[in-house]
């Protein structure tokens, strides 16, 4: 058999002197040779094909084949526009471009309003957002789509099924065959009414009926909400009240929703350690599917989404900027990257900045929360809509826009939409999960129908139960001690 050409004369006569020093017979050297010359030749060409993508990337050119490591551990093939990576550094908590100024001023009687809580500097970082969100026109970045990356990520990974979203955090629907589980929604308030002592008991409880059916839950905590979402756990006052008493700045919509300067460095330091405490008792639980990213309202990606004429003016009055919103949108994600390491989070794409400067809209925030291989959540899936690049090459949670009763919407098609995007999970509104509507749900659900006889475990961290963390009896608060 001929050597494999080489390079060069310097590399023939190299391999001459190898030859002479083998004591094997002259077949075998050759064999050898051969061997070690193609390992090196697959070696080189492996490593070409690697940096490629990245180098055509960073140079602009063209659209660009790259294999991308999903949440899940999938490699996803996916074509993309070679836009290069997302600007920004990510910076950790606490920001340090200030808090922002803003007058005391209310606005006229019956509009939205700004509060200057009493003085007090306080330094630190973090945020967080959330509540189930109304039906609405805003959504995630569309297009005319990839087609290609959105049919190679769905060959890669596994349909989780239905969850049940909205209607509190009732536990009606676990029994469902056609339901795999559900959305469990938290304000802050609520599991840190004081600071450091933390009311797991109501995720525990609220969690307990899913495991025993043998289904899982996606956790959300917001800092704010609109005052219709869910009054019994008070989603008007979704950041505690005691972080406003160290100097956070508000604003009060037109609903009477209290929202909070979210950027402020003791919002952010005390929310940052919530996120630990948090992480620390549910990270990893495996019967805890995903945990949403919550960012601004209801958890989505901006500060405000009512449809006040006068919703820029009112940020504005403490320190809002969409530079501003873009530093601490960083921040807060890497706040909960860096505490949850083993549970999938998702972020909740939506508009994202309200000042509309130049260069800073929705697309910023999906590059960057992809280029992390963190999820995304379409909370607004709309019939005949295909969502641009880069969604699909991370795991994708698909959410009706809101129940049909409400947008007039057929349910088939919002299932058919939903399942259009190949994702990983749907959230269909309670409403909507009913017997007349069996057919619909059984055949959306699919395989992934559960009849699983559960578990008699607890919801605490890695699904069993620890002494050192359950809740206290009576429901009464506890202090993280972990």
């Amino acid at each position: 058999m001929p050597y494999p050409s080489l390079p060069n004369a310097h590399a023939r006569s190299g391999l001459s002197a190898l030859r002479r020093r083998l004591p094997w017979p002259r077949r075998l050297q050759r064999r050898a040779v051969t061997f070690l010359v193609g390992l090196l030749t697959a070696a080189l060409a492996g490593g070409l094909l690697y940096a490629l993508p990245g180098l055509l990337s960073a140079l602009g050119i063209g659209a660009v084949t790259r294999m991308t490591q999903t949440a899940s551990g999938t490699s996803v093939t996916c074509s993309s526009a070679g836009t290069g990576t997302p600007s920004g550094a990510g910076s950790a908590f606490p920001l340090t471009s200030g808090s922002g100024s803003g007058s005391g001023s209310s606005l006229s009687s019956g509009s939205p309003s700004v509060s200057d809580s009493a003085s007090g500097s306080a330094s630190g970082a973090g945020s967080d957002a959330n509540a189930p969100s109304p039906a609405s026109d805003d959504s995630p970045s569309t297009g005319t789509g990839t087609g290609a990356c959105q049919g190679a990520s769905a060959a890669g990974r596994t349909f989780q099924g239905i969850y049940a979203f909205s209607g509190g955090n009732a536990s009606d629907l676990a029994a469902d065959p056609d339901v795999a589980g559900r959305s469990l929604v938290y304000y802050w308030a609520q599991l840190e009414p004081q600071q450091g002592q933390y009311r797991w008991d109501l995720i525990d409880k609220d969690m307990q009926p899913w495991i025993t059916a043998g289904k899982k839950v996606i956790l959300r905590v917001s800092a704010a909400g609109w005052a219709k979402w869910d009054q019994t756990a008070d989603s008007a006052h979704g950041t505690p009240a005691w972080v406003y008493a160290q100097g956070v700045k508000s604003v009060t919509e037109q609903d009477g929703a209290v929202l909070p300067q979210y950027w402020n460095p003791a919002f952010q330091t005390d929310l940052a350690a919530f996120l630990k405490a948090f992480a620390t008792r549910y990270d990893g639980n495996a019967h805890v599917a995903a945990v949403d990213i919550s960012i601004g309202v209801g958890g989505e990606s901006k500060a405000d989404s009512e449809k006040s004429p006068g919703l820029l003016s009112l940020w504005q009055a403490i320190g809002y900027t969409d530079e501003l919103w873009w530093q601490y949108a960083q921040a807060t994600i890497t706040a909960y990257t860096s505490v949850f390491r083993a549970t999938p989070l998702a972020l909740m794409p939506d508009k994202t900045f309200i000042g509309g400067t130049d260069g800073y809209n929705e697309q910023k925030i999906v590059d960057y929360a992809v280029a992390k291989n963190i999820w995304l959540q379409d909370n607004g899936v709309v019939p005949g809509r295909t969502l641009s690049a880069p969604w699909g090459r991370t795991p994708v949670i698909a959410e009706m826009r809101g129940a049909t009763n409400e947008t007039g919407d057929n349910l088939k098609d919002d299932l058919d939409a939903a399942l259009a995007e190949h994702p990983t999970i749907i959230l269909v509104f309670t409403s909507d999960i009913t017997d007349a509507n069996r057919a619909v749900l059984h055949q959306a659900a699919g395989p992934v129908s559960s009849a699983g006889s559960g578990t008699a475990d607890s919801p605490g961290s890695a699904g069993t139960p620890s002494s050192a963390d359950s809740p206290s009896s009576g429901g009464s608060p506890v202090s993280d001690s972990s």
